[in-house]
């Protein structure tokens, strides 16, 4: 049986592909002829058969287990209707993602600080007639409980953690 060899160019365009696409398929030529690569098309259906068994040897369960596509496919679609649930959820406003509440929380936290902060000077200015050493005594307390507000910050984490696994427990 006679060998019929193309060029780059013409196997390219009867694999209807360019000839940068058909050089990354890495087909390797049956004979050079001076600076012309001469290729079979019987090489050509070889490598494209390699690397479609190269794709779908990675995706083989090597367990030797079968897959079972149908039940894959449910599951899938299961994980998508409940991502979609929470996506729902989240825009309807019943629930928010816990680094938005953190954030949230934080930025509620930092306010009551400064709120804390303007306490003593307000009375003040309401109620001169109060003692500097009460008025002293109240900036001290605000000062104790400006502690405590900044710290919560930092046990932000710790508190949304002990709210999950209570959640948990209760499902």
């Amino acid at each position: 049986m006679e060998t019929y060899l193309l060029n780059k160019k013409t196997m390219a365009e009867s694999c209807g592909i360019s000839t940068q696409a058909f050089d990354k398929w890495g087909v390797k030529p049956y004979r050079k002829d001076g600076r012309q690569q001469l290729y079979r098309v019987q090489d050509v259906i070889e490598n494209r058969i390699e690397k479609e068994l190269k794709k779908n040897n990675n995706r083989v369960n090597h367990g030797g287990e079968t897959i079972d596509v149908e039940l894959e496919r449910a599951l899938l679609t299961q994980q998508q209707r409940i991502t979609q649930e929470i996506k729902n959820e989240i825009l309807e406003g019943r629930a928010i993602p816990v680094e938005a509440a953190r954030d949230i929380l934080a930025k509620i936290l930092s306010q009551v600080g400064a709120t804390l902060d303007s306490l003593a000077p307000n009375i003040k200015r309401r109620h001169p007639e109060i003692e500097q050493r009460i008025i002293d005594f109240i900036k001290s307390e605000t000062i104790k409980h400006q502690n405590e507000a900044a710290n919560l910050d930092n046990h932000l984490d710790e508190i949304i953690d002990e709210v999950i696994t209570q959640a948990e427990a209760k499902i």
